[in-house]
């Protein structure tokens, strides 16, 4: 069995994020003195080393305007883990096909092969992949 787990992309808490509020010009949807944790690259360096090390294999990383962009938030983090993997939900309609083919190429290698796709065919109201590509 391969485990995966989900970086939270637009911040989070113990509580119900409601996920509709889009992330603003301030780069995130945790508003100032809240008790939520905002989507900062080395919170998320650590929720991703700790998967690693319990032994996850990758996580999934969501798509949509209330979270940061998945691809540049899990780029990044590739530099702070070892093998982790990172699943990108990509969906081609709202993405031009080649460039998301340049980006997953370039990805591959600055990570030495660890993107892992979400094909998506639906719009973000669907909580259910199509398919997953390696």
């Amino acid at each position: 069995m391969i485990l995966h787990w989900f970086l939270p992309t637009n911040g989070d808490s113990r509580s119900d994020l409601r996920l509709g509020n889009a992330v603003g010009a301030a780069g995130s949807r945790v508003p100032y003195g809240s008790d939520e944790r905002s989507p900062e690259i080395g919170y998320m360096g650590l929720i991703a080393g700790a998967a690693e090390e319990l032994g996850f294999a990758a996580a999934l990383t969501p798509t949509s305007s209330w979270c940061e962009d998945a691809w540049v938030v899990t780029a990044a983090l590739t530099q702070l883990t070892r093998t982790f993997k990172f699943l990108v939900a990509f969906r081609p309609g709202l993405q031009s096909p080649t460039l998301a083919a340049q980006m997953a190429a370039t990805f591959q290698r600055v990570s030495g092969g660890r993107l892992l796709l979400n094909l998506g065919t639906r719009g973000s109201t669907s909580l259910r992949p199509t398919r997953t590509c390696t």
